[in-house]
């Protein structure tokens, strides 16, 4: 179930995608002669590259949030409570990326076959 945060997040991924900056508002050096303007994800993924921030440190960075919401739940229980995952981050696409991989690799390997997966 996606929670209010993950849907304004992807509002407003939604929103940078469509709006455009014309070129008259921005300096030189972001202007798109091509569509005469450019797109408010397209000036964030310039603005990242300039300042360095790859793709990598944003995982790394995403990681490192998940990893303290998990640790903020240990924190003053026993060693036997359960994790809520519901809070964590998820690149989704990724997500279904590395279950396809998962399944392929698990009847590459034997460990299920083709019936496994079909409906009943």
């Amino acid at each position: 179930m996606i929670n209010v945060e993950q849907m304004l997040a992807k509002l407003d991924v939604a929103i940078s995608e469509c709006l455009i900056i014309p070129n008259e508002w921005l300096p030189t050096e972001y202007h798109d002669d091509v569509r005469g303007g450019r797109t408010i994800a397209r000036l964030e993924q310039e603005c990242d590259v300039r300042e360095g921030l790859s793709e990598h440190v944003k995982l790394k960075a995403l990681k490192a949030r998940n990893i303290e919401r998990l640790r903020k739940q240990v924190t003053g229980h026993d060693i036997e409570c359960e994790f809520d995952y519901s809070e964590n981050e998820t690149d989704e696409l990724q997500l279904h990326k590395n279950e396809i991989a998962m399944v392929t690799g698990m009847l590459n390997g034997g460990m299920i076959d083709v019936s496994d997966l079909e409906n009943e």
